[in-house]
């Protein structure tokens, strides 16, 4: 009786283990379905370099805190309005009609070349902030400066359960205000099938080679529940400790962060994990069909509202009897999408679209609102309106308007009350080029630009396909708002019993960072700074401490992560020169107005054979008109007359006089305490050695000629390689004319 019960069943040879790769979503629900707005992979090698246990749970705990930012939030909702009317129109359903499967990849095969597949550089990602915002959140330990893999994936990615390699995280942005994740990963091992109770009885042997019993890998989960795992539900299926990260993990309780975070519901799941049976991602029918207007009120409202529109102006008090309706809204933006091609820029018309797109916080949102001009969102911004408060932000798409860059940012330097900007693009778009000549623009009106915080879309999805944003050989960064301009960076290296240096140099200008966000990243940066060759698993990662640095100054520089344009010429470039050298972007002039941060990682010498180092800093500017040329450099040491030579205290409060002096100290000594516990481990540190401190005039003046002999030396290298190979390396043609 027992025999004729037996199950047959796949029996594990190995202790089963969690995925070796992972995919994430960024959902949200759109018109009542849950949509993917974003989709991240992370393929991963051998078990150190993957996302596995402990990694993957600072990842998921790094995403939610870049999306639960408010400093974001603007933005994310902007592209969130955008994404829905994408996914109501024909255009988004077909986007998803076919789904696109990941590469069925196996930890046997540690080299198929699928694992390293090209960057795509041409398709355009429809909602570029969530996008980078979620890439940045897989791709950058802050922590350890250290990252996984990462690259884009299409909308129309699906995972499926049955993949030997890949497990899922999905993080639902729905509720800014409650942000959800959710992690999906099933056991895999190398296993036997055992088809009777005699087999089951036979032990496992070795074979006459003395290698232990094999089978295929094959996914152990017979039964693989629909549901979302917590981090800490996900570390104990599979045996995961939480203090195995390189033994330097900062926090051993990285787990219990996110156990006030909630859930994704299964039905988040839906469109990304499609059921077994599905060979293709079924959509529901989501075209939005106009509200109807039968009812003698919606009528008699529909006729007022029309009435008003054709006024020069109105007093608000005749819509005092229908502003409460729930749908009032509704029915005064159907009234003017009517009649896009027509609105003028008269008060009447103002009043109108405030009425239908301003918030309660001040924000007026008209990514929605397609074909306007310039004037027609003047009237809207005029503060003597006396409807809905104050406009503070402001968000909307740049393809609808039907106007100038040129004109667009005059409209927007007379608007006094912005503090925040969100210039958005259509998700159909094919280019960047609008948002780059907007900015352009504005960077004329440079009091734009510094009194607001302004999002161009374009910087974002241009990095994602890892292009410049901006011409390379224009300086149109104005430095008002932008001050630093470029980091000259040194490393210095044992091999043996030799000490040599490595130059690296980081070009800020098209990361549009203010003072007080870059100095947050700065020092982000430099708690975790590591040569070049030392990098882990993403050689680009430690630079994204520049684009998810807090947006202010706080002790905890982990607990905030304001999102801003990753470096587009740091992230585009290859890593390597053809000659095999680093390869790092052109070094710029120092021009006057802009700051260089010069600074340089050095051995601790009082402990010699060991890699402990110390790091000494400064910004530079050079004072007076006269540029200081990187091909015509000067021949002798730049005296105080000639170079202002100054530390991270002092640059802010020139740069910023606004921020808290005693917070600027606390974040220095967090820092400092950073590096030394990343350097030495267990060993006691170098008595004497500062581990940061501040250049001294005439070390920073003999740093400035050494750095810029290098970058002369890599400009000449840039422009060996775009004579020998124009086709493939053609990033700096403003080089080709500069003779050596």
């Amino acid at each position: 009786m027992a025999e004729a019960s037996f199950t047959p069943y796949w029996k594990p040879l190995e202790p089963p283990t969690g995925p070796n790769s992972w995919v994430f979503f960024a959902v949200a629900k759109l018109s009542g379905c849950y949509q993917p707005v974003a989709a991240v992979s992370s393929v991963g090698g051998i078990p150190e370099e993957s996302l596995q246990g402990t990694p993957l749970t600072v990842c998921c705990q790094r995403i939610v805190t870049i999306f639960s930012d408010p400093a974001n939030h603007t933005a994310i909702r902007g592209e969130l309005a955008l994404a829905d009317a994408y996914y109501a129109s024909d255009g988004g359903r077909e986007g998803r009609a076919t789904p696109i499967e990941l590469p069925e990849l196996t930890r046997r095969n540690p080299g198929d070349p699928r694992r390293f597949r090209p960057w795509d550089r041409t398709s355009v990602v429809p909602f570029p902030f969530i996008s980078a915002s979620l890439l940045q959140g897989v791709a950058f330990d802050p922590r350890l400066g250290r990252g996984a893999p990462a690259r884009p994936e299409p909308l129309a990615t699906v995972y499926r359960d049955t993949d030997l390699e890949w497990g899922m995280v999905v993080v639902d942005i729905t509720d800014l205000q409650r942000v959800r994740y959710g992690i999906v990963g099933f056991a895999v091992a190398m296993a036997k099938f055992v088809p009777s109770l005699e087999a089951e009885r036979r032990p496992f042997h070795l074979d006459a080679r003395f290698h232990f019993e094999e089978g295929p890998l094959r996914v152990m989960d017979e039964v693989r529940p629909r549901k979302a795992l917590s981090t800490a539900e996900y570390m104990a299926k599979f045996n995961y400790s939480t203090v195995d990260y390189h033994d330097t993990s900062r926090n051993p309780n990285d787990v219990q962060i996110l156990d006030s975070v909630p859930l994704v519901d299964s039905e988040a799941l839906s469109l990304v994990w499609p059921s077994v049976e599905s060979t293709a991602t079924s959509l529901p029918d989501m075209t939005v069909e106009p509200q109807s207007l039968n009812t003698q009120q919606d009528q008699a409202t529909k006729s007022l509202i029309q009435k008003t529109l054709q006024l020069d102006d109105f007093d608000i008090s005749v819509f005092d009897h229908v502003r409460q309706l729930s749908n009032f809204k509704t029915h005064v933006q159907q009234v003017l999408q009517g009649c896009h091609d027509t609105l003028g820029n008269t008060r009447a018309v103002g009043r109108l679209i405030r009425l239908a797109y301003t918030r309660d916080d001040g924000h007026l949102s008209l990514e929605l609102l397609e074909h306007v001009s310039v004037n027609t969102v003047s009237a809207a911004l005029d503060d003597n309106l006396e409807v809905g408060g104050t406009i503070t932000s402001l968000s909307l798409c740049i393809d609808s308007i039907q106007s100038t860059p040129a004109e667009l940012a005059t409209a927007l330097s007379r608007a006094t009350s912005l503090k925040e900007i969100c210039l958005l693009q259509n998700p159909t778009r094919e280019s960047d080029a609008l948002s780059a000549q907007i900015f352009t623009a504005l960077a004329t009106q440079t009091e734009v630009l510094s009194r607001a915080k302004v999002v161009f879309a374009g910087a974002y999805s241009s990095a994602l396909r890892k292009k410049f944003w901006l011409q390379s050989s224009r300086d149109s960064i104005p430095h008002q708002a932008f001050p630093i301009q470029q980091i000259f960076v040194r490393h210095e290296c044992r091999t043996g019993r030799l000490t040599s240096f490595e130059y690296d140099y980081i070009h800020l200008g098209d990361g549009l960072l203010g003072p007080e966000h870059f100095a947050a990243g700065f020092l982000l940066w430099l708690s975790t700074l590591e040569p070049r060759s030392y990098h882990w698993f993403e050689e680009k990662a430690p630079f994204f401490a520049f684009s998810s640095a807090p947006a202010s100054l706080t002790p905890d520089l982990l607990s905030t992560a304001e999102v801003t344009p990753i470096l587009c010429e740091h992230f585009a470039l290859p890593l390597y020169m053809p000659d095999n050298t680093a390869c790092s972007p052109r070094v710029r002039d120092l021009v006057p107005g802009g700051w260089t941060a010069l600074v340089s990682q050095e051995l601790n010498s009082d402990t010699p054979g060991s890699d402990a180092c110390h790091i000494r800093y400064a910004f530079v500017r050079v004072r007076g008109q006269q540029p200081i040329m990187v091909e015509d450099p000067p021949t002798s040491l730049l005296g105080p007359d000639e170079l202002e030579v100054i530390g991270l205290k002092e640059f802010l409060s020139i740069a910023t006089p606004d921020v808290d002096p005693s917070i600027i100290d606390v974040c220095l000594d967090n820092t400092a305490r950073t590096i030394v516990a990343l350097s030495i481990g267990d060993e006691p540190w170098a008595s004497g050695v500062e581990p940061l401190s501040v250049l001294g005039e005439t070390d920073a003046a003999a740093f400035l000629l050494e750095f810029l002999g290098d970058a002369k030396t890599l400009n000449r290298k840039h422009r060996k390689a775009m004579e020998e190979d124009p086709e493939n390396w053609s990033w700096y043609p403003e080089l080709s004319g500069v003779s050596t």
